[in-house]
């Protein structure tokens, strides 16, 4: 038994559910990525860790925001050329 028997399901299940569990998969890589090399840098600017963890959470926001637009619209150019 195919998990997706229909074609038009998968397409859908591709653009809509794959981009949001690769953002919640690699969310954590690219928190620790610009922990390193940005943590150090900003915890001599700032006195404080609470500064330097608001900053990171958001650019971990904006990175994964960005990849995972990035990644859909990749996905929607190569899906357009399944059969």
């Amino acid at each position: 038994m195919k998990l997706f028997p229909d074609r038009e399901k998968l397409k859908r299940y591709m653009k809509a559910g794959l981009p949001l569990i690769f953002a919640v998969a690699w969310t954590p890589v690219v928190w620790m990525l610009l922990a390193a090399l940005f943590g150090p840098p900003m915890q001599r600017l700032f006195s404080a860790w609470q500064p330097v963890v608001a900053i990171l959470a958001a650019s971990t926001l904006l990175v994964m925001v960005g990849l995972v637009r990035l990644f859909r619209r990749i996905g929607l150019r190569s899906l357009d050329n399944v059969e």
